[in-house]
């Protein structure tokens, strides 16, 4: 994963050391959660990834529908609609 950051500016944006920050990134030392949160929400970093270095494909909706059979699709399409309004 690329974001174009330097070990500095993420340290920086972690609130953290920049030593620790690269100690993370060597597997020596581990994130907390509540860094694992931080960066999740402040740089759209899948915590799977802080985890485990391999990301997960983005799973959309168009194609989870299309998987489905074809007498249920309308069923599912509109539970998908309820739970994003169930979610605001």
């Amino acid at each position: 994963m690329k974001l174009g950051y330097t070990q500095e500016k993420m340290a920086e944006k972690l609130g953290m050391s920049l030593t620790y920050y690269g100690q993370i990134e060597r597997g020596i030392s581990g994130i907390s959660l509540e860094k694992l949160v931080l960066a999740h929400e402040c740089l759209n970093i899948d915590p799977t990834y802080l985890l485990t270095g391999k990301e997960h494909p983005v799973v959309s909706f168009d194609l989870v529908i299309d998987q489905c059979p074809k007498r249920k699709q309308n069923d599912l399409n509109e539970l998908i609609q309820y739970a994003l309004k169930l979610a605001k």
